[in-house]
């Protein structure tokens, strides 16, 4: 309906650069001359000058790239296609010429090849951002979108005020539906370049999905002052001020545009969603003449079978919604609908079946728990009906969800500006409503990341003289439990579990609050309370912890098995699982079980990159160098991998290679202490005393008070009055490789 359509931006062609990564100075001058033809748009001349030389030097790769790019450039895409293949099989590993042959094919349509060859480029040259924004292109067009958000973020970490790349990032989050980061992308794009047309088209439409319409009118107003020819943009405006309420001047612009475009069956459908609050007859009307255009068109299906339905015809309805029902099985609003017209047929079966699902795909929509409650009582099932009308009782009617005018300049605001804007929001909410539970748990959650602990316990403390819900309770204590504030979570965890009816996990948690605040008998006692049903993969791991915090390491690994039996496909259990193991010295175990999260998960980048580091471990690091090489490349624009890599280098005296691992990790957005501490170590052995002091005092920066790097800073400035460090005076390279791995459940970045 409203959805954007990706804008074809130039992919960067080196060929068409005046000078590239791949320039040196074996060019001749007459590829040189070729170059420069091309730059100035004479790709005629530049063919004819190439033609010749790769006549001359069959074997000059760049010289039969260039001639590719010439080719291409006039739309003579078939004969480019042998110059690009040739030029590859002459330098494969050729960022440069890879990029061109990806370029070649993104224009020839050949957008899978174009990802393939992008993607190659990036691992000769990983850093390379001309193809870490293609390859983010080109996985974005063969619907990739989890690898094109990975690339394009590191492009974004090299380039930061990059339109284009931020463009292509919200486009990537609008497809997954992830409105309120693409919204923050598309606000930031359009400070840095107010005339993008295709940026305020995409922050109308994803404001739009947002609710925010007073947001999205106003960015298609921008939209159309930078292209006022677009008719399908008025078409949407006028349909966003329908949804607003304003009624007359939607129906106007939406009639305009369809007598001007009668052949659109979406300008009918928009017009007719308009309508129906209004004129339901004309509202049908333009449904029919939707569907005429358009007869798999099944958002116009599931309209016109809702309006027949509520005109009171649902023999009529029914067949439209069972249409879309077969098409959109998960459609819950469609489903609902459907459900209502069975029970106006007199099919209370079929009505209980279809309301069954709707209710089960939306379990927090009150009218579809109470359409499902009714229907059950009219099948007779008066016991199910019970329990369903206790539920829509629960939550109560349904409140219509306003998105205020401002959104989008609040997404706008910098993260600190968020921040202080939240804090004064909750403050306030504190102060007006000291009373309110609600509001004291987002003060308390506020405190702990403050790290403020004496706001922390008197907040806790607060919470409990409430005596607030269960769900409170447990929320308030889960927020603790992740704090490490074991004895203040218990207590609040030990009132939620006395309150009332369970909140999800709230005995797991008492039990791993009492584990860490009392130690592990009272910890397992705790959860030898918890019935079998209840027993989840979260479950046995953290009998794991306890049982080897008792010292029955057998017993621990048992039920780490079991951990993972209960939850096979779950990446987080695997890397908690070898922390353990690894923190008890158990490298086999901790080896076993990565082993077995890679063959089940053999797409999951962070336990492929965790099963290296456990390798070396295990003290096979030529195994563990072969796995890192081949995460390299597969994801070479991953930072964590080369961060992984060159600290294990290190560890292993290798400096040189390490040195150049963590300068591709820092080239590719990787910022952490690590990264900066590692390389600094490095560079100094590699006697370079000042490079040294500059990393170093970058890593200071990011975490002053880490002792191993103040230490190291003060080799640093002592380097050369003072004997080398010994074994004892250096870091566990290891024990921190594996704290960025697995003790924050994400390698390091």
């Amino acid at each position: 309906m409203g959805r954007s359509v990706l804008h074809f931006t130039r992919l960067f062609a080196v060929g068409l650069l005046f000078i590239s990564t791949g320039w040196g100075a074996d060019q001749n001058a007459a590829v040189h001359d070729a170059a420069i033809a091309m730059q100035r748009g004479d790709f005629q001349a530049a063919e004819k000058t190439l033609r010749a030389e790769v006549e001359a030097h069959p074997d000059d790769a760049w010289a039969f790239s260039l001639l590719g790019v010439a080719l291409d450039n006039q739309k003579r895409l078939s004969e480019a296609e042998e110059f690009h293949r040739r030029a590859v099989e002459r330098s494969p590993r050729s960022a440069e010429i890879l990029n061109n042959y990806g370029t070649h094919q993104w224009t020839a349509g050949q957008f899978d090849k174009a990802e393939v060859s992008f993607a190659a480029a990036l691992a000769a040259a990983p850093g390379y951002f001309n193809a870490l924004f293609n390859l983010g292109v080109m996985a974005t067009h063969t619907g990739h979108y989890e690898r094109a958000h990975q690339v394009l973020d590191a492009a974004l970490r090299q380039q930061p005020e990059n339109v284009d790349v931020l463009y292509r990032l919200a486009f990537v989050e609008e497809a997954t539906r992830q409105w309120e980061a693409a919204v923050t992308r598309l606000v930031q794009a359009e400070k840095l370049d107010p005339r993008r047309a295709d940026v305020q088209k995409l922050l109308a439409v994803t404001a739009t999905e947002l609710g925010a319409l007073d947001d999205a009118s106003a960015s298609w107003d921008r939209y159309l002052h930078l292209e006022p020819g677009d008719e399908t943009a008025r078409r949407e405006r006028g349909y966003v001020a329908a949804r607003m309420g304003k009624l007359e001047q939607g129906i106007a612009d939406l009639e305009r545009y369809a007598s001007r475009h009668p052949d659109d069956p979406v300008g009918h459908y928009e017009l007719s969603q308009a309508e129906r609050s209004v004129d339901m007859v004309q509202a049908l009307e333009n449904l029919d003449k939707a569907l005429a255009l358009k007869p798999d068109y099944l958002l116009a299906r599931a309209a016109r079978g809702s309006l027949y339905y509520q005109e009171g015809k649902p023999e009529s309805a029914l067949a439209d919604l069972e249409l879309v029902a077969s098409r959109q099985p998960d459609d819950a609003a469609n489903l609902d609908h459907l459900g209502q017209t069975y029970q106006a047929l007199d099919r209370p079966a079929d009505a209980v079946r279809v309301l069954r699902r709707a209710a089960g795909l939306a379990p927090e929509n009150s009218a579809t728990v109470l359409h499902f409650a009714r229907a059950l009582a009219d099948a007779g099932q008066t016991e199910e009906s019970k329990v369903a009308m206790d539920r829509f009782r629960q939550l109560g009617p349904m409140e219509k969800k306003v998105v205020p005018a401002g959104l989008v300049e609040y997404l706008s605001l910098t993260p600190e500006q968020r921040r202080a804007d939240y804090r004064a929001r909750v403050e306030k909410a504190v102060h007006d409503h000291p009373d309110d539970p609600d509001a004291q748990v987002n003060y308390l959650k506020l405190m702990i990341e403050d790290r403020d602990a004496g706001q922390v316990a008197t907040a806790a403390k607060r919470i409990a003289t409430l005596k607030p819900a269960a769900a409170v309770l447990a929320d308030a204590g889960h927020a603790l439990l992740a704090a490490h504030q074991y004895a203040l979570a218990r207590d609040l965890l030990q009132q939620a579990a006395l309150a009332g009816p369970r909140a999800g996990g709230v005995e797991l948690d008492l039990a791993i609050a009492t584990f860490h605040a009392t130690g592990a008998k009272a910890g397992l006692e705790s959860m030898d309370r918890l019935p079998e049903s209840e027993r989840s993969g979260d479950y046995y791991l953290a009998r794991a912890q306890m049982l080897a915090a008792s010292g029955k390491p057998h017993e621990a690994a048992s039920a780490i098995d079991r951990a993972l039996d209960a939850a096979p496909a779950r990446p987080d259990l695997y890397r908690q699982a070898v922390a353990l193991l690894v923190k008890q010295g158990s490298a086999s175990e901790a080896l076993r079980v990565i082993e077995e999260g890679a063959r089940k998960l053999p797409e999951d980048r962070e336990i492929l990159l965790l099963k290296a580091t456990t390798l070396d471990f295990a003290h096979r690091p030529d195994d563990a160098g072969i796995l890192l090489s081949e995460i390299q490349n597969r994801w070479p624009e991953w930072s964590a991998v080369w961060v992984a890599n060159g600290i294990l280098l290190a560890a292993h005296r290798h400096c040189d290679q390490a040195r150049q691992a963590l300068e591709t990790a820092i080239t590719l957005g990787a910022r952490g202490p690590e990264t900066y501490y590692f390389l600094a170590d490095c560079t100094l052995r590699s006697g370079r005393k000042d490079d040294a002091a500059t990393l170093i005092k970058q890593a200071l920066t990011l975490s002053p008070g880490d002792p191993w790097i103040q230490a190291l800073a003060g080799r640093i400035a002592t380097a050369g009055t003072m004997q080398p460090a010994s074994a004892g005076d250096e870091p566990p390279y290891l024990d921190r490789l594996f704290q960025g791995l697995l003790l924050e459940g994400k390698p390091p970045r």
